[in-house]
């Protein structure tokens, strides 16, 4: 369900959408596509899309592979009308297990996600929560064309 927030105090505008579901790995083309649906109405750049969809897939499918109690919630906002703003994709499950970030093992066949995640985005960091955690990643728009 689509939301708009503005703020009072400087007429900033923030959008976001939020989903409360099962991690499961044959769901995630869903989640993307509904990912893909929000990027293109708040007019988000190919490149953006790109890493904010990487973001959906890697972390539901971390909450798929390692959070006993796979129930979670994914949200994404962003703080401005168009491009050129900030998205932030967040997951906060269930486990109190904070992730930790490695170089990776490039002959493994897995373990490689959230790096490469962090390489591809602005920002990514987590935080321990009443709840479990939360997950997030922030890319930055592209400047408006025009």
């Amino acid at each position: 369900m689509p939301t708009r927030l503005t703020s009072e105090e400087t007429g900033a505008r923030r959008r976001g959408q939020s989903w409360l579901l099962t991690a499961r790995r044959e769901d995630l083309a869903r989640f993307r596509r509904l990912a893909s649906a929000a990027m293109r109405e708040w007019e988000q750049s190919p490149r953006v899309t790109e890493v904010v969809l990487h973001g959906v897939t890697e972390l539901l499918s971390n909450v798929a592979r390692h959070v006993p109690d796979p129930r979670c919630r994914l949200e994404l906002t962003s703080d401005g009308d168009r491009g050129g703003d900030t998205v932030r994709v967040a997951v906060h499950d269930r486990s109190a297990t904070l992730p930790v970030i490695t170089l990776p093992d490039w002959t493994a066949e897995a373990g490689r996600g959230l790096w490469l995640l962090r390489e591809m985005a602005d920002d990514l960091g987590f935080e321990a929560t009443a709840e479990g955690k939360a997950v997030w990643v922030l890319v930055r728009g592209d400047e408006p064309l025009g």
